[in-house]
């Protein structure tokens, strides 16, 4: 999420793609502070919420989340090549990424814990711990761990989830908002000393999107080139096309449509997820074809940009003041007037990023935390410390 200079060559897709994903998920966590669990959506006031909450489960609902995760595990590859072009090893380029790990768990601590938002970044640093070994593999080894790690998550979700939804079917939710600070403060806490960043990547197939990111990467099929326009154009169709009828049975249950029981509440839940993975992906095909047409339009495409570059700055600021606006502890916003309210809520957010993001552009200064994140990553070789000194 973080990027080593305002200054070198940079990728319009990539950051186009980066801006637009921090709005999906703001929408996404918006949904959660309006009544939603992870397997249904929130009670419809009027038939604005019902036209949200179809709109969510097709466009939004775990999408978002792994595109957000392809988008990460490509920037790892730019990371590494960086790394290499200026004459480092890969033992330094290794520790780089786990150092980036570490603190993205220490990110996502702060965030979940103390702030009390939605967070991802702790579950991402988890997975990339995990798999910052396969970055240095082959393309054969590569390809064949996605295989491998894909037909075990197809294993996995539904007896995860489906077990869970019989579990949960006397209380019918999985709550994942609480009612004051320090009841999120301690269960949060619990649940991150207990393992939870590892433990949400079983429930949560986001190595799956971060693989694949990390193989589009060597490719380098978001670079703009244009010999791989057939092949995005074959990634979003057929994407888009699997994403849309995966989530058909989800927006069918979650909207009172149709009544299932809890097991096959769980298993449809997985499906919607696992065919979110490759929406995620045709999601971030779209960027990548269009990024390069919009590169004329600056007066539309330079705050999106902008706050691409500062992903990390803007995502805890989002999560931050959703909370504020949102939270049962807070404002309360969120249960008291619904779905509608809650993504105005958050798409006002949004565009107040847009702002705050665009005016740091033109000042060529790069987000609080994505400078915070990058100075503490970022290590000066051995050699080049002995020369200092």
């Amino acid at each position: 999420m973080t990027h080593n200079s305002l200054h070198t060559k940079r990728f319009i897709s990539l950051d186009l793609a980066r801006g637009m994903m921090l709005l999906l998920v703001a929408l996404a966590h918006a949904s959660l502070y309006a009544g939603s669990t992870l397997l249904s959506r929130p009670e419809s006031m009027h038939s604005m919420d019902t036209i949200l909450n179809y709109i969510s489960v097709f466009v939004v609902d775990n999408r978002a989340r792994p595109m957000f995760a392809f988008l990460f595990g490509y920037g790892l590859t730019l990371i590494v090549a960086s790394y290499l072009k200026r004459n480092r090893t890969i033992r330094d380029a290794k520790m780089s990424l786990y150092r980036r790990a570490l603190y993205l768990m220490i990110f996502g601590f702060f965030l979940s814990v103390i702030v009390g938002g939605q967070d991802i970044l702790a579950i991402y640093g988890a997975a990339l711990l995990c798999i910052t070994w396969l970055i240095f593999k082959s393309d054969k080894v590569l390809k064949r761990a996605i295989a491998i790690i894909s037909a075990l998550f197809v294993v996995i979700l539904p007896v995860m989830w489906g077990s869970m939804a019989v579990m949960l079917q006397e209380e019918n939710a999985l709550q994942l908002t609480y009612t004051s600070y320090s009841e999120n403060l301690s269960s949060q806490f619990m649940q991150f000393i207990t393992g939870g960043p590892f433990l949400g990547n079983l429930a949560l197939p986001i190595v799956v999107s971060l693989l694949l990111g990390i193989w589009a990467g060597r490719k380098k099929l978001l670079n703009e080139q244009p010999d791989h326009k057939p092949l995005l154009k074959k990634v979003a169709i057929i994407g888009i096309t699997v994403s849309i009828l995966g989530a058909i049975p989800q927006a069918l249950y979650s909207n009172g449509i149709i009544e299932l029981g809890p097991l096959f509440s769980g298993l449809i839940f997985s499906l919607h997820m696992i065919t979110g993975i490759i929406g995620g992906v045709s999601y971030a095909a779209i960027f990548g074809l269009i990024g390069p047409k919009l590169i004329q339009k600056e007066l539309f495409v330079r705050p999106i940009t902008a706050l691409g570059k500062r992903s990390l700055t803007f995502f805890m600021l989002n999560e931050a003041l959703l909370v504020v606006f949102l939270s049962t502890y807070t404002l309360n916003l969120g249960e008291t007037f619904g779905l509608t309210v809650s993504w105005s809520i958050a798409f006002g957010i949004w565009l107040l990023a847009l702002l705050i993001a665009t005016i740091l552009e033109k000042k060529q200064l790069n987000g609080p935390m994505d400078h915070l994140f990058r100075k503490l990553v970022h290590r000066k070789p051995r050699e080049e410390k002995q020369g200092i000194a």
